[in-house]
């Protein structure tokens, strides 16, 4: 589909606009992932906890290695973070690993 762009020789600026375009979709893909975990585990909040959530998802919605591995540090590094979402904190394993009120 593409060969006639690997054919014709792109100008550095070219290949800078493209490059930035492509990241820019990578970003926005790892983010849809990362809402959808998310949701997920509002919605399974008393069945099951965040690494359970994340396996059932990479079930579902097999992805390239280096894009689980960073939809898996975004989920972890939001859930149950103060001020990201409305829920957080709340369900059966909220603050777990914290040290609050211990």
């Amino acid at each position: 589909m593409f060969d006639w762009l690997r054919r014709r020789r792109l100008s550095n600026e070219a290949k800078r606009k493209l490059l930035i375009a492509a990241a820019r979709a990578e970003e926005a893909i790892v983010e849809t992932h990362v809402a959808n975990v998310l949701d997920l585990l509002d919605i399974l909040r008393d069945e099951v906890d965040v690494d359970r959530a994340l396996e059932l998802y990479m079930e579902m919605l097999p992805m390239d290695e280096h894009i689980a591995a960073t939809v898996t540090n975004r989920v972890l590094a939001r859930h149950d973070a103060p001020g990201v979402r409305p829920s957080a904190g709340s369900g059966r394993f909220g603050g777990v690993f914290r040290d609050e009120g211990r």
